[in-house]
């Protein structure tokens, strides 16, 4: 008996036939009308938030009593403010300034502006805090603003309880992708309170509006019961209580799926055909599985085990969509071929998929490098696909690429019960070498030794220990067989090679930067006995607590002095800095056994603060120096980001972090252009200062510092050092 995966039974009766043959006679209960507004409804905490957001930008906080606010009043009446600054003020500004001035701002809304009018000037993240300081007073404002721009300021809407927001929602929910979201959290937000407020338009004569409210309702069920939702509805009458309890019980989705329309773009006969043990999927089935495709957006994929299960060939079918796609132009709206590549993938989508976030970035495609990032690499989630998000955390995209991949990699590392670092040390390969961290090439007749050398260069010795300078071509004397496959292996190793070493060199040198420390058990397995990074790892010196030591050629551990050193079970190692090190002696030790480093760690540069830096925020003796472009991009391709472009397409400078929501950031003068980096060959540093506030930084003035950022001699004299020997090494003086 063949027992083996059938075509799953949503590909032969795909869920839109299931919705049809399901649909009823609606019931009908007109005249009813929605109740009175409700209470607002916050979350736990909810209201402070938002409140919180209106003095996020504000970096110098003045008493309610200081003149600055009678000036900030006369600029608020003469409308010299930004629009946008109004509404924060009117939230964190004192009562006594601009207790009376809400009338006169909600008046200016419609008003023109370069927006189109001042109320575009707003989104969620500046009327969230009118909502949370002023409740029912502006709610017209900000459902006007909600109408016109629901994704920018439609969650400002979520705790309002009323008809006219709850018939928005339910729209939102059914009719908009963009906003579904928005629409969905606030029902569920509300749930049964929301009920009455939508069984006039479910029970009423329009269909349009019917169908939206009784989307909402099912929702509504489909959390807390139909029970539930029947109860709530009575308070329109008995009536109207069997009618939502028939409508929530009518066992269809909260809103019916409706029969995809293929895009003109793609040609369903011209895909390669996914096939099961009965054979290829036939032109229906094939149709079906594009539609499924389309309908889910937002993954997972609704049967996707069952379809893996069944079908051979997924990963290539979804490919072939995408570039069906991008031949079309990549047209907008079909964001489910991206989601969809993610969700059938597999390793050699990775590999296909992986270059595409280069190609986007050079043309400024950001979302796309995002979904390629989010929905792509991070849903297939293999270790190949980690490893290619591993390497984009250590190249410098614009546009926020490296942080979409360490956003995913964190995840992942979440998910597995691991830290990014220790994830990033699963992800090392080991190129097929021997335990010893070697490889035998054999030829027949002879064999050959691949080595590595400080840069993990590979390089092959013969039987006798001598060095050649490459591997030989296969003779006439050398196996057929082996001789012609032990070269195009070498070949290939030499290409992987050269790729896990410049990420390999780059994760240790950053982990001695930031400090990062293993324990003695991971020490050992994943860096001296890994067969790779053993070849870095012996080439520097490690700290264990106050001890320094290296690692010998046979893997066991030397200190200064040559005498073996014994690690500790519960010691912390991690790669020294030379601000801790007896340099002059370890470079002697390095010299006599002529080992050569990856980077320089004992010929690394090192600097101090002086006194009067340790107490203040700002680098001063850095700032007016020019910097070549160049210079900035290796700083970026190394541990510093750039910032992201502003309106006008230019990048302002860069930064990096210093801990959790802290940073050391660079203004440049007159800044990278996104597309064009080179266009000015000079940068000028106009300042540098440690910030908690990075997004604002940028606009404020450029001697006022960040009073809840630490000073300079707080932060880790190891981050202190590589900042001031970056940005002085390259500076030339400022011209006079």
């Amino acid at each position: 008996m063949d027992d083996s995966p059938a075509v799953p039974a949503f590909l032969v009766d795909p869920p839109w036939a299931e919705a049809a043959a399901s649909d009823t006679a609606p019931v009908l209960v007109p005249g009813l009308t929605a109740p009175e507004p409700g209470p607002l409804a916050w979350e736990e905490g909810e209201q402070e938030r938002w409140i919180k957001k209106a003095d996020i930008i504000a970096i110098v906080h003045y008493p309610d009593d200081d003149p600055f606010w009678d000036g900030a009043r006369e600029r608020f009446l003469s409308g010299e403010t930004r629009f946008a600054q109004q509404a924060r003020e009117l939230v964190y500004g004192p009562e006594r300034a601009f207790g009376d001035l809400l009338p006169l701002f909600i008046e200016r809304a419609e008003e023109s502006s370069w927006h189109g009018i001042n109320l575009h000037d707003l989104s969620a993240f500046d009327l969230e805090p009118l909502v949370a300081r002023y409740g029912t007073r502006v709610r017209d404002m900000v459902l006007r603003a909600a109408k016109r721009r629901p994704v920018n300021c439609g969650e400002a809407l979520l705790p309002y309880l009323d008809a006219e927001v709850a018939r928005l929602m339910a729209d939102w929910f059914v009719r908009l992708k963009s906003a579904k979201e928005i629409g969905h959290a606030w029902l569920l937000r509300h749930g049964a309170n929301a009920v009455p407020y939508l069984v006039p338009d479910a029970l009423g004569k329009q269909r349009g509006a019917r169908e939206k409210a009784a989307a909402g309702l099912r929702l509504i069920a489909q959390e807390l019961g139909r029970d539930a939702v029947a109860e709530a509805a009575a308070v329109h009458g008995d009536r109207a209580a069997a009618a939502v309890a028939a409508l929530a019980g009518a066992g269809v989705p909260a809103v019916p799926v409706k029969a995809p329309k293929i895009p003109a773009w793609l040609d369903v006969a011209a895909l390669p055909r996914p096939a099961t043990a009965a054979g290829e999927l036939d032109d229906a089935a094939a149709g079906n599985l594009v539609g499924v495709l389309m309908l889910a957006e937002e993954p997972p994929l609704p049967g996707r085990d069952a379809l893996r299960a069944a079908c051979t060939g997924l990963p290539e079918f979804a490919w072939a969509v995408f570039e069906a796609w991008r031949a079309a132009g990549e047209p907008n709206g079909h964001a489910w071929v991206l989601t969809q590549l993610g969700e059938l993938g597999d390793d050699g989508t990775v590999l296909r998929a992986a270059p595409l976030v280069r190609e986007w970035v050079a043309a400024r495609k950001f979302v796309k490098v995002g979904r390629v990032v989010e929905d792509v690499l991070a849903r297939i989630g293999t270790d190949a696909a980690l490893a290619q998000l591993n390497l984009m955390t250590r190249r410098s995209f614009p546009g926020g690429a490296r942080d979409d991949a360490r956003l995913a990699l964190l995840d992942a590392a979440r998910r597995r019960g691991l830290t990014e670092g220790q994830l990033a040390d699963r992800l090392v390969p080991d190129l097929g070498l021997d335990a010893d961290g070697t490889l035998v090439l054999d030829y027949g007749p002879r064999r050959f030794v691949v080595g590595f050398d400080e840069q993990l260069k590979p390089f092959v010795t013969d039987e006798d220990g001598k060095r050649r300078k490459t591997l030989p071509k296969p003779g006439v004397k050398d196996d057929p067989g082996l001789a012609p496959a032990a070269h195009r292996a070498f070949t290939a190793l030499k290409k992987d090679a050269r790729t896990v070493a410049a990420d390999q060199i780059v994760r240790l040198e950053t982990a001695m930067v930031a400090g990062r420390r293993w324990t003695a058990g991971e020490f050992r397995t994943f860096v001296v006995a890994h067969p790779l990074l053993r070849h870095l790892a012996r080439r520097l010196v490690w700290t264990a607590g106050a001890d320094a030591f290296r690692i010998a050629e046979d893997g066991s551990f030397a200190d200064v002095d040559d005498a073996a050193y014994a690690l500790p079970d519960d010691a912390p190692v991690g790669v020294a800095h030379p601000l801790h090190l007896d340099v002059p002696a370890w470079s002697e030790v390095f010299a006599d056994y002529e080992i050569l480093q990856p980077f320089p760690q004992l010929a690394r540069p090192v600097a101090e603060l002086d006194e009067a830096e340790r107490g203040g925020r700002r680098l001063a003796r850095l700032e007016g120096g020019r910097i070549p472009f160049g210079t900035v991009l290796r700083l970026a391709r190394r541990d510093w980001e750039r910032a992201f472009p502003l309106d006008s397409g230019v990048e302002p400078g860069i930064y990096r972090s210093a801990g959790e929501k802290l940073h050391i950031a660079v203004e440049l003068d007159p800044g990278l252009e996104a597309g064009a980096p080179g266009s000015t060959p000079e940068q000028t540093v106009r300042r540098v200062q440690v910030v908690t506030d990075l997004y604002s930084w940028w606009w404020n003035d450029r001697y006022a510092e960040d009073p809840d950022a630490p000073c300079l001699g707080d932060l880790d004299p190891v981050l202190v050092s590589e900042v001031l020997v970056d940005l002085a090494a390259p500076r030339r003086p400022p011209t006079t």
